[in-house]
């Protein structure tokens, strides 16, 4: 009934020494019951030793006291272990992130009555945000009992790289997924993009070989967002267009706040896009067409 392992010299097999016993390194404990070899104060490798249980240490949670090993839920949306003192959790609600679509341009969640777990919902209005991120909208989870800097001083900052500009030019925009939040909660963030304006475009050159890869602005300009104009101009950098194929688009970015006036005197914060760099390479979608401009000069206006 006592499970057979090797030896302190990986040889032969021998009766795995149970709690209470003498150990060695040639007789060693059941490490599958939790045993250890116990040798002292000193813990002499050669030593003999007596094989003890190892205890973990109990967890604090919301005044509660948990045992190491013990599984327990502080709500109906986690399920949380005891493990020598840290407790970890695991969500029981799907966290999935619905990202902004043409039918469905401002997701959220919502609390449904009689359930657990919040469902996601298609909100029309562009009202929703948050830091000056249009993102979908969350709730501070309160029933864990933890204080909010308790949650993000433990939290593994994770952020995505932005995505490409949804259109080669004129106004576009593009997401990332980031937990950099006190919630410590993976949110998506969007932010206007204008790789280059549609109407304008420079010739290619002639010889086939030259890429101009960034150029700027001339002129100050203000930024058009659904019939919203930038309060400030600005004088940003363009990705050019490469003429041997390949495709142009931004390589460094940076992200800015940028104040639009609308209709009516409303007034809107977006955070957009500004260009440091561009690189041309050849890993462009030959069935994209966001990476083919259209010849349309009015498709420069922010339609997003």
């Amino acid at each position: 009934g006592v499970p057979a392992v090797l030896d302190g010299c990986s040889c032969c097999l021998v009766c795995a020494r149970q709690r209470g016993e003498s150990c060695s390194p040639l007789l060693p404990c059941d490490e599958s019951s939790g045993l250890y070899c116990d040798r002292g104060p000193e813990d002499a490798g050669e030593s003999a030793g007596i094989c003890m249980v190892l205890e973990g240490d109990n967890c604090v949670f919301d005044g509660m006291i948990y045992r190491n090993g013990e599984t327990f839920q502080p709500s109906c949306k986690y399920q949380c272990t005891c493990r020598d003192g840290q407790i970890g959790c695991l969500p029981r609600c799907n966290l999935d992130l619905l990202l902004p679509g043409p039918d469905c341009p401002v997701p959220r969640k919502i609390k449904v009555p009689g359930e657990c777990c919040e469902k996601w919902i298609c909100d029309p209005k562009d009202e929703v945000i948050l830091g000056g991120f249009a993102m979908a909208a969350y709730r501070q989870e309160a029933t864990l009992g933890i204080d909010v800097s308790d949650s993000s001083a433990n939290c593994i900052e994770q952020t995505t790289e932005w995505s490409a500009c949804s259109k080669s030019c004129g106004m576009g925009f593009s997401t990332r997924v980031t937990n950099r939040n006190q919630q410590c909660e993976m949110v998506k963030q969007t932010r206007l993009c204008m790789i280059r304006p549609c109407e304008n475009e420079e010739p290619a050159d002639k010889k086939g070989k030259k890429c101009i890869r960034t150029k700027k602005s001339l002129k100050a300009v203000r930024f058009e967002y659904k019939n919203c104009t930038s309060v400030h101009t600005y004088k940003p950098r363009y990705c050019g267009l490469c003429s041997d194929g390949r495709c142009c688009t931004p390589h460094n970015t940076k992200t800015i706040q940028v104040e639009f006036r609308c209709p009516q005197g409303k007034v809107l914060k977006k955070p957009m896009m500004l260009i440091n760099t561009c690189v041309c390479h050849n890993n462009c979608p030959q069935n994209n067409n966001a990476f083919f401009p259209p010849l349309d000069p009015t498709s420069s206006e922010a339609k997003i």
